[in-house]
């Protein structure tokens, strides 16, 4: 009986660990998505700003450099979700546009590259 309920609570914990990684996966497939009908047209995400010949900075390894593109401050996520929603000089605001799931969405996408 303690194997059966000791198996049982192992096949919960794995189910649990892969709803986790189907979860994550989907949400990464929405920031792309949101990326890509939002951001693309401006910023690079896959080359660096070495080789990217969009308007805006590219987004490529943006919170693994050692400071912003523009700003040259440390990168976080706060500082980024704040130019997503309220926008920058040349950048627009999102905040009417996306809402604060979709945004914490892109910048998982963001940040998973």
């Amino acid at each position: 009986m303690k194997f059966l309920v000791a198996g049982l609570a192992a096949a919960a914990i794995l189910s649990a660990g892969d709803s986790a990684s189907q979860v994550r996966k989907g949400r990464l497939a929405m920031g792309r998505d949101l990326y890509r009908e939002n951001c693309a047209v401006c910023h690079d995400i896959e080359r660096d700003k070495a080789h990217s010949r969009k308007l805006g900075p590219s987004l490529n390894h943006l919170f693994k450099n050692d400071t912003l593109p523009m700003s040259h401050a440390k990168p976080s996520r706060q500082y980024v979700e704040v130019r997503i929603k309220f926008g920058g000089s040349l950048m627009p605001a999102f905040a009417k546009r996306l809402t604060p799931d979709e945004i914490s969405a892109l910048l998982e996408y963001i940040d998973s590259k």
